[in-house]
């Protein structure tokens, strides 16, 4: 009998024990659920966010973002929404974001997320208990950026061509599609990235050196060539760019800045009160092209005596024409065509194209001597044309460029936005990675559905089945589909005269562009950008230059001088917090994640008598 009882009693206690056990590992497996649940609505709410932020993307993603929170800058995402798995239910999630802090260039959202099993509490049947919960809250930060194509002297979005022995290009090059120097002996010294610069008022401080050709060294031979797709016929090349360490091919695809709508810019022009005079004179203040009756394009030139004065961003709603002798800091934004009809040369240049070399005490020693000499940013909406266009040889060596197969910009470029891409990286057709729609005849873009109306999503001025802009193949950004760009779309849309452009434009005008325009243009002291093409023709016994930038969708350059030198100016370093960052066109930025943390309390669950305010245990 006494054996009997304790055995009984060991038995007794092994299946009590067995059941509790089976008990905390079921409460286990749903607590890890709960969290699972609260970490999936945080997911749901960045994609979410996301979406917004793609479908106001040519316009001002951040205000894109703001604008679907209510006026307390609240937004609630997803109220017991459940997670499926094959038809089972998993649990339910709840999630909240408010706006922490918002500025033009960015906003800082807090998320709230609530994951509960089985159900939450709102949703619960009658008598049944929530068996788990879990919340979590994620900070992150939406921020305006200075693209990074103004890290090259030299960036393509299509396919990038150095096709002669004569090109020196002083920074870096890229092309997102092919970059081809067709066995020529480009010279591209490259130069290395830096994250970040700050400037105290009298000295630079670089940081965030990129080493991307991998020697665990920062001495100043880092940059080169970059290529979304493959480097080609480049064995010839001279310089950092022809070192096998120093070209970098299949690289990162880097997204062009878009400029369809010019509103973010237009607000910044007219919060800094940006101004261009000449002659002492006044002849934009902010924004041409704004009120009723103002002419839409402008013209300037300027002279030693009288220099074109520019003195923060500009927006321009038509064309712009600029030549001549420019001081100050600033940028023309321009809604449609760039005409440079000859030279554009800094009155203040800095003390020299580049430094004396790429080293890191020779980059800072070069921006504390020329920070605040002039700089110049050309952005164009459409084309940028220097030289004169209307000249027969111009047209037709420019014009049989912008018309090769090679040089396409039809938006029918697939996928990838790049044309010449239909066989993939492989090469072989038929195989996975084939862009299949490239060049199927059709405009495979993304439209605003009514979903996104439901969610607030919609930009104003569109609306459900509109074209999302920038989506797909649209590639400019318009909505509407283009076809290939050719020398006929360089022509003026208006005449020459002082009707028609503001500005210091003659009361008598012009009655033809080649009285003021050059085959002659060779130096252009600006940073050029543009998502169309940029067009050149220039001879001469001078060296041809651009102390700058030049990034483009398409080039289209051409020249009979001695040689080209592209001189990447190092005040573009260093992003927005660089000496021209402000200038430059921008992009949202990866999303900064601030701050995650787990919550003791759950602010999202409440019982029935409880305010909308009360978090519950």
């Amino acid at each position: 009998m006494i054996v009997f009882a304790v055995v009984s009693g060991l038995v007794y206690a092994t299946t009590t024990i067995s059941v509790f056990e089976v008990k905390d590992s079921r409460r286990s497996v749903e607590d890890l659920q709960a969290v699972a649940n609260a970490e999936t609505g945080v997911e749901m709410a960045k994609a979410s966010l996301g979406n917004l932020a793609q479908n106001f993307s040519v316009l001002n993603p951040i205000e894109g973002i703001a604008s679907a929170f209510d006026a307390s800058g609240q937004l609630d995402l997803f109220d017991g929404a459940a997670l499926m798995d094959n038809g089972a239910s998993l649990g339910e999630y709840t999630v909240r974001a408010e706006i922490l802090t918002q500025t033009a260039s960015e906003v800082t959202i807090q998320v709230i997320s609530s994951g509960y099993v089985p159900a939450a509490p709102q949703n619960l049947a009658p008598g049944e208990q929530l068996k788990a919960w879990d919340s979590v809250s994620l900070t992150m930060r939406y921020s305006l950026e200075s693209s990074e194509v103004f890290n090259y002297a030299y960036f393509i979005n299509n396919w990038g061509w150095l096709y002669g022995n004569t090109i020196f290009c002083n920074g870096n090059a890229r092309s997102n599609g092919q970059f081809d120097s067709g066995g020529y002996a480009p010279t591209i010294t490259g130069t290395p990235k830096y994250e970040d610069v700050e400037w105290n008022g009298v000295t630079a401080d670089l940081s965030g050196y990129v080493d991307d050709n991998g020697d665990g060294l920062s001495d100043g031979n880092d940059g080169g060539v970059f290529s979304g797709w493959d480097i080609v016929n480049s064995h010839s090349v001279k310089g950092n760019g022809g070192l096998s360490s120093n070209q970098h091919d299949f690289d990162e695809v880097i997204d062009m800045p878009n400029l369809t709508d010019l509103t973010l810019y237009e607000d910044k022009a007219v919060a800094q009160g940006s101004t261009i005079s000449v002659g002492g004179s006044t002849v934009v203040s902010a924004i041409l092209g704004d009120d009723p009756g103002e002419k839409d394009n402008l013209f300037l030139v300027g002279t030693l005596a009288d220099p074109i004065v520019i003195d923060g961003p500009i927006v321009v709603h038509g064309d712009v024409m600029i030549s001549g002798y420019v001081t100050g800091q600033g940028a023309i934004y321009s809604g449609g065509d760039v005409y440079v009809p000859d030279s554009v040369i800094y009155l203040d240049p800095p003390s020299s194209s580049i430094p004396s070399n790429n080293s890191e005490a020779a980059t800072e020693a070069w921006l504390n001597a020329n920070w605040d000499k002039d700089f110049l940013g050309l952005f164009a909406r459409e084309n940028i044309a220097v030289g004169d266009f209307t000249h027969s040889a111009y047209r037709n060596y420019v014009g049989g460029w912008m018309d090769s197969n090679l040089n396409s910009s039809v938006e029918d470029a697939g996928e990838d936005g790049i044309p010449n891409t239909y066989a993939g990286v492989d090469g072989i057709l038929g195989t996975a990675d084939d862009d299949i729609l490239e060049g199927d005849g059709i405009f495979s873009v993304e439209y605003y559905t009514a979903e996104d109306a439901i969610a607030g999503s919609i930009p104003s001025g569109y609306g459900i089945g509109d074209v999302i802009p920038g989506s797909g193949e649209d590639i400019d950004g318009d909505g509407v589909f283009d076809g290939q760009t050719t020398i006929d779309d360089l022509d003026f849309e208006d005449s020459l005269n002082s009707g028609e452009w503001g500005g210091n434009m003659p009361p008598g005008g012009y009655s033809r562009y080649k009285d003021i325009a050059s085959l002659y243009a060779n130096q252009l002291d600006a940073t050029f950008y543009t998502n169309h093409s940029f067009c050149w023709a220039v001879w001469g016994s001078n060296p041809a230059e651009i102390n700058g930038s030049l990034v483009c969708r398409n080039e289209n350059i051409v020249y009979g001088t001695p040689k080209i030198n592209m001189n990447y100016d190092r005040r573009l370093l260093g992003g927005r917090n660089g000496a021209a960052g402000g200038l430059l066109p921008q992009v949202l930025g990866p999303v900064e994640i601030v701050q995650w943390r787990r919550l003791d309390t759950d602010p999202l669950r409440y019982d029935g008598s409880s305010s909308h305010n009360t978090p519950q245990p």
